[in-house]
């Protein structure tokens, strides 16, 4: 039955999906030209209005058989989480096409600066990381929500206060004219319990787990058809869906029925990836698309409950990739389900990223996250950790802190004369100190431009598109009468990723160690030996063995905590766009491979075109690494200070780890300060086979990079970026 439901799904969304967004498309924006040419100088929020009542009309439901949920209305690419322009323009895209030109008008010049000198996942706002807020949708309904809209409206007491309720209230109703499209469309197809379902849910909240299911294959397509954001996750499954399991079972509901309720609903996600594509730039293929399990509720007890086992089996049971199952988990979590999260890894599959409770929550709380709030967090996209129900955040917002030192060292003043941004030179520093003085300066240089820019493009947010039936589905929005985009969240702040840590720390140690220490050359000739991409390969050798991020060393270790601790006390008093502080963190997607030949030669022996390090892992030019030298250096660390979080990818061999030692090397880890991980336990014998015989290899599944995919459809290069990971010792 499930190789039919693929085939089916496949089918369609690889098939004629593309022509029916682009028909629905063109359907709304059409009726949208002619409105916004007949009622001219409306504000953002009724033109939202408006085009939620016109996607609602143009949704046009998709039944598909054998699958026991409504969701499809035609309007997204398979690859569209929601945002307006994932592979295609879609028709929730109107009102950000027509507004966008304000995130530059507030400052042309500004923002060109912007876009050349750091990477962001949206124009100054994220687009595409968000967490279903679906709290208020199974404790009280759409019909709940609206009746708070109702009580709201009477609070009101400006036009723009006005305009935003009526703006969530249109967005609620269009969501509700959805399910009772689908509630006929199914009942015209026969299916009439499902059809009975539709005209529950979500209007009502969901009573059985397959209610509950519904509701989360309908409010992800059909919220994100809406908004034009894009929403990458589930949110906590197992404590969503708890309460209805356990109604289920007091019920009489079997468990095999549940279980193949929750394999088709992963089935239908895992097939808007196209399984056996060749994966040669992982943004064509890759799926914003995630849930999480485990961690612990608002009151710190383990979750780890039957929808938990259901879900991880179902997985297993059919190899699906998508939705991405971000696991939590502490040195608390009951051993059982370590056993269950763990034990693929020993076969060679690596579905997920684990994220570490005891180090992620103390760092939300210390960020100003409520306790409880904190410890609901979930992790989204790659590795972002969410508290959707009550704030957004920007991410995928990167800071490139190896610049200064690359742009100073190679005398890129013509690049710094474009951006408007000046790293004297170094090599006149007498001293180690006065070079590292210097160095934090040109950071903290670089972050405040980043932040002043964004602090002034984010205002016009709530003019560019407001999102209505987002704010209305969250907490605090409806209280504050405040659109989630102009400052209604719980919690508004914003983000920075650290990239190229490794690389930064190590040729700052390998400055020291050579320049100052050893007196093995000057400033001057170590250099001239980076420009001169290393041609003196002994000095070369030397900077690659000098003292490095994650090998244990008390200097190394010194010199990183000295890092954090500047970088954060650096960066309390910056500018926000809202309330807030900046959040930390250091992760790093495809950039490892794909920036390689444009980063230049490095103090840290590194030569252009050398893959760099992932996230807050060691760089791979170290010799040997091993687990346990990583740990003691996290162990000498404040990670509460990277409240976004921090991605450690970890290669280990296989044949020398069982699921017990994996445990006990997980529980070991958990109390180190590691925040998120992703874990690979390989054999590179066996994978350089698989490139041979790949029909041979299928069941070989790998974390690339914030995805994991089958080895054999990676391509060439992403098959060798995998194979020259550094091996940790165990």
């Amino acid at each position: 039955m499930y190789k039919k439901i693929r085939e089916e799904l496949s089918a369609y969304y690889h098939g004629i999906m593309a022509e029916s967004a682009k028909k629905a498309k063109d359907k709304v924006y059409a009726v949208m030209d002619e409105y916004d040419a007949k009622n001219p100088n409306l504000s953002s929020y009724k033109l939202k209005s408006r085009l939620y009542d016109a996607i609602a009309d143009a949704a046009t439901p998709v039944i598909f058989k054998d699958i026991p949920f409504y969701f499809e209305a035609g309007m997204l690419h398979p690859r569209g989480d929601g945002k307006f322009n994932r592979s295609i323009e879609h028709a929730n895209g109107w009102l950000y096409q027509r507004n966008c030109h304000l995130f530059t008008d507030i400052d042309p010049h500004a923002r060109k600066i912007f876009e050349g000198m750091y990477i962001q996942c949206g124009i100054y706002a994220d687009m595409m990381h968000l967490q279903l807020p679906l709290e208020k949708v199974f404790k009280i309904g759409l019909s709940g929500i609206l009746s708070e809209l109702e009580c709201a409206k009477k609070r009101c007491t400006t036009e723009t206060e006005n305009d935003f309720i009526d703006c969530c209230y249109a967005g609620i109703n269009a969501l509700c004219k959805i399910a009772k499209k689908f509630a006929v469309a199914l009942k015209a197809s026969g299916d009439y319990e499902l059809s009975e379902i539709a005209e529950r849910i979500p209007l009502y909240p969901p009573k059985t787990l397959h209610e509950g299911l519904c509701t989360l294959a309908f409010m992800r397509k059909s919220l994100g058809a809406l908004e034009g954001m894009g929403f990458s996750s589930f949110g906590r499954v197992d404590v969503l869906l708890a309460p209805l399991y356990e109604n289920d079972i007091n019920n009489g509901v079997p468990r095999e029925v549940m279980l193949d309720l929750i394999t088709k609903f992963l089935l239908v996600q895992d097939c808007l990836f196209k399984r056996d594509a060749i994966i040669s730039n992982a943004y064509e293929q890759e799926l914003e698309n995630t849930l999480t399990l485990g961690g612990c509720d608002k009151d710190g007890t383990p979750v780890f409950n039957g929808v938990t086992r259901l879900f991880l089996e179902a997985r297993d049971k059919e190899d699906i990739i998508y939705p991405k199952m971000m696991l939590r988990f502490s040195k608390e979590s009951p051993k059982e389900y370590l056993e269950l999260i763990f034990e693929p890894l020993t076969r060679g599959k690596s579905f997920s990223l684990y994220s570490n409770d005891d180090s992620v929550i103390p760092s939300l709380i210390r960020s100003g996250i409520e306790k409880e709030d904190a410890r609901n967090y979930c992790v989204g996209g790659c590795w972002d950790i969410l508290t959707g129900d009550v704030s957004i955040h920007n991410s995928g917002e990167y800071v490139d802190i190896l610049k200064p030192l690359q742009w100073s060292i190679h005398n890129n003043i013509n690049l710094m004369r474009e951006h408007e941004i000046f790293f004297e030179p170094l090599e006149e520093c007498e001293s180690f100190e006065e070079l590292y003085t210097r160095y934090i300066g040109f950071l903290r240089r670089m972050l405040m431009q980043k932040h002043m820019i964004i602090s002034r493009g984010t205002s016009v947010w709530h003019k560019v598109n407001p999102v209505g039936a987002l704010s209305a589905l969250m907490k605090p929005c409806t209280e504050k009468l405040r659109d989630i985009t102009n400052g209604g969240g719980k919690y508004n702040r914003e983000t920075a990723y650290l990239i190229f840590f490794a690389e930064t720390v190590d040729s700052l140690l390998a400055i020291k160690h050579l320049c100052f220490d050893k007196k093995a050359c000057t400033l001057s000739e170590l250099f001239r030996q980076c420009r001169l991409e290393w041609q003196n390969e002994e000095l070369r050798q030397m900077a690659v063995n000098a003292p490095s991020y994650g090998d244990g060393s008390e200097e190394s270790i010194s010199l990183v905590r000295r890092l954090i601790d500047d970088i954060y006390s650096g960066t309390r008093d910056l500018p926000m766009a809202q309330w807030g502080k900046l959040w930390l963190g250091a992760h790093l997607y495809t950039e490892i491979l794909f920036r390689a030949d444009s980063v230049p030669a490095m103090p840290n022996g590194r030569r252009r075109g050398d893959y760099l390090s992932q996230g807050f892992s060691p760089s791979r030019l170290q010799k040997t690494a091993s687990v346990s030298d990583l740990l003691y250096t996290l162990r000498g660390l404040d990670m509460t200070k990277f409240a976004c979080g921090t991605s450690i990818t970890l290669t280990l061999p296989s044949g020398k780890l069982d699921n017990e030692n994996i445990i006990a090397l997980f529980r070991t880890a958990a109390q180190s300060g590691i925040q998120s991980v992703q874990p690979n336990i390989v054999n590179r014998t066996e994978l350089m086979e698989a490139r041979r015989n790949p029909e041979s290899y299928r069941h070989i599944i790998v974390r690339v990079c914030g995805f994991s995919a089958p080895f054999v459809n990676l391509s060439d290069k992403y098959q060798d970026e995998f194979l020259s990971r550094m091996m940790f010792e165990i």
